[in-house]
C-alpha cells in the first residue's frame, strides 16, 4: 500500500499531463456550480455534460501514459486517443446498469418502507452507486493498460476485488483519507475567504437548510447570502478540490494496479533453481 502510494506521488511528477484529468474535471463542476448559483440550470448542465465526455480522454491518456512511464505530450494524446472508447463505454453500461438495478429496487423498497416510488429510488442511489463503484473500481485502468473490451475491463475489475479484498479495503481507506483531508483544507480555505460573509450568520445564530424539493430557490437564497465574490470563490475552490484530488486518485489508481498485476504474474512463475544456480521453470 505505502509502495504504491509512494509510486503515485513518482507519478504525479515524472508525468505532470496527468493533472490534466483534475483540471478539466474541476473547471466542468466549478463552472456547473457557479451558474447553478447564478440560475442558469440550463447550461449548467451541458457544461457538466461536455466535462464528462471529454474526461474518458483524459483519463485514458494519463493511464496509458503512467502505464508507459512516459511524460511526453505525443505518448499522452495516443494513449488518450485509443482508450477513449474502452474509457467511455464500461462508463455508459456501468450507469445504465444502476438505473436499472434502481428501478428494479423501486418497488420492493416502496412496498416496505411505504415511500413514493421517487422517493424510493432516491434513497437507494446512494447505496446503488457505492456498490457499483466498489467493484468497478478499476474498470479504466485495466480498459487501458491491459487493453480489455467493455465486459472485460469491468470484469477484471472485479476480479482484482475478490482477489484482493483486504489490499482493496486498505487502497479505498487512503482514497477516503485523502478526500477528506483535502475537503478539510478546501473548507478551511473557502471559510477564510468567505468570513466577512458567513461571520455575521454565526454569530446571529441563525441556520440555513437545504431544502431538496425547493432546491432552485434554496440555491438562490445561499447566492444571495455569498454575493457574487462568495459564489465565484465557492467555485473556484470546489474546482480547486476537485482539480487536486482526481490526479491524485487516479494515479494512486494506476499505481495499485500496476502493482497488483506484477505481483500477480510473479505468482504465476513457478520452477526452481538447480546445484549449479540456474532457473528452471515448471
Amino acid at each position: 500500500m505505502f509502495g504504491s502510494l509512494q509510486e503515485a506521488f513518482s507519478l504525479l511528477i515524472r508525468v505532470p499531463l496527468v493533472w490534466t484529468t483534475g483540471i478539466i474535471m474541476g473547471a466542468a463542476f466549478g463552472i456547473d456550480l457557479m451558474l447553478e448559483f447564478s440560475g442558469e440550470t440550463f447550461f449548467a448542465g451541458k457544461v457538466l455534460l461536455f466535462g464528462l465526455l471529454v474526461l474518458p480522454f483524459f483519463v485514458a491518456g494519463a493511464l496509458g501514459a503512467m502505464h508507459r512511464k512516459d511524460g511526453s505530450l505525443a505518448a499522452f494524446l495516443e494513449e488518450g486517443k485509443k482508450g477513449y472508447f474502452r474509457v467511455l463505454l464500461p462508463a455508459i453500461v456501468l450507469v445504465f446498469a444502476a438505473a436499472v438495478t434502481l428501478l428494479l429496487l423501486a418497488a420492493p423498497v416502496a412496498l416496505f418502507t411505504g415511500e413514493s416510488a421517487v422517493g424510493a429510488i432516491s434513497s437507494a442511489v446512494m447505496g446503488v452507486a457505492l456498490s457499483f463503484a466498489f467493484f468497478a473500481y478499476f474498470y479504466d485502468a485495466a480498459a487501458v493498460t491491459e487493453e480489455l473490451g467493455v465486459f472485460a475491463s469491468i470484469q477484471r475489475s472485479a476480479a482484482l476485488v475478490f482477489t484482493d479484498l483486504w489490499n482493496v479495503l486498505l487502497f479505498y481507506a487512503a482514497n477516503i483519507a485523502a478526500f477528506i483531508g483535502m475537503g478539510f483544507a478546501a473548507l478551511f480555505l473557502l471559510t477564510a475567504l468567505l468570513y466577512d460573509k458567513l461571520a455575521p450568520i454565526v454569530e446571529s445564530g441563525e441556520t440555513f437548510a437545504f431544502d431538496a424539493v425547493n432546491a432552485t430557490a434554496t440555491q438562490a437564497e445561499f447566492a444571495a447570502i455569498l454575493g457574487p465574490d462568495g459564489v465565484w470563490a465557492t467555485a473556484l475552490v470546489y474546482a480547486l478540490f476537485i482539480a487536486v484530488f482526481v490526479p491524485f486518485a487516479l494515479a494512486f489508481k494506476a499505481a495499485f494496479y500496476s502493482r497488483h498485476i506484477r505481483e500477480a504474474e510473479e505468482e504465476k512463475v513457478v520452477g526452481e533453481y538447480d546445484e549449479k544456480g540456474r532457473w528452471y521453470r515448471y
